[in-house]
């Protein structure tokens, strides 16, 4: 299809251009073949009751860390989150966060990543596992994608 560079630019841009992505304000950064960084400013909107950083936003930015680390090994396709996994290991307040994710089983139709996540002060914050599925739909029906 192309340089590798060119597709983790446009898978980018095509994740960013998503409007969840769009609301969090995320910055997605894919570091190289199999791992990405993904990023959620902290926003008092996004807490609970007890001002922590809501778990979903834990879990949001923990799987997509994994999606974008296995798809930055597909270049046709786009994967799909077929299964998640996250345990929660401490709160966080007032603090932003980030997850890596790194793809640990690269199969033909099946990647399995891991995506540990954490506050902006480094603590690490929560631990995930996704696993992920190489669908029929071409990276270039995505909107943003061939832009």
């Amino acid at each position: 299809m192309g340089s590798a560079s060119t597709h983790f630019e446009r898978l980018t841009r095509c994740c960013l251009n998503c409007r969840i992505s769009r609301f969090l304000n995320k910055t997605i950064e894919i570091q190289k073949p199999g791992v990405a960084r993904v990023a959620i400013p902290f926003h008092g909107d996004l807490t609970q009751n007890a001002d922590f950083l809501h778990a979903a936003m834990l879990f949001e930015v923990g799987d997509t860390a994994g999606f974008m680390a296995a798809n930055s090994l597909e270049e046709t396709y786009s994967v799909l989150t077929v299964d998640y996994h996250i345990n929660l290991i401490r709160p966080v307040r007032a603090e932003g966060i980030y997850a890596v994710g790194e793809v640990i089983t690269a199969g033909k139709t099946i990647y399995v990543a891991r995506s540990d996540v954490y506050s902006d002060s480094g603590k690490l914050v929560a631990a995930g596992q996704g696993t992920y599925t190489v669908s029929k739909i071409l990276l270039t029906d995505l909107d943003g994608y061939a832009d």
